[in-house]
């Protein structure tokens, strides 16, 4: 059985994407600053550099798809 309306589909996954790029990025962020704490005994403070790199990574992401979502609407092609 097809559903009715292939957009809904295409807006789930956009959202389903959108929450794995955001963990993506603080996952990344994490284990760069971690693995550089190790190389250079500096530990935590690196880690805490690249988790805060990760969350600004994110949040520039989160605005990206949030500004696309929105002139998407505006135009009314979804």
């Amino acid at each position: 059985m097809a559903p009715a309306n292939d957009s809904s589909w295409r807006g789930l996954a956009s959202y389903g994407q959108l929450g794995t790029t955001l963990f993506a990025c603080v996952a990344v962020g994490m284990a760069l600053g971690y693995g550089a704490d190790v190389l250079l005994g500096t530990r935590p403070w690196l880690l805490l550099a690249g988790l805060g790199l990760g969350i600004a990574a994110a949040g520039v992401n989160l605005y990206r798809a949030i500004r696309d979502l929105a002139r998407d609407d505006i135009d009314g092609s979804r």
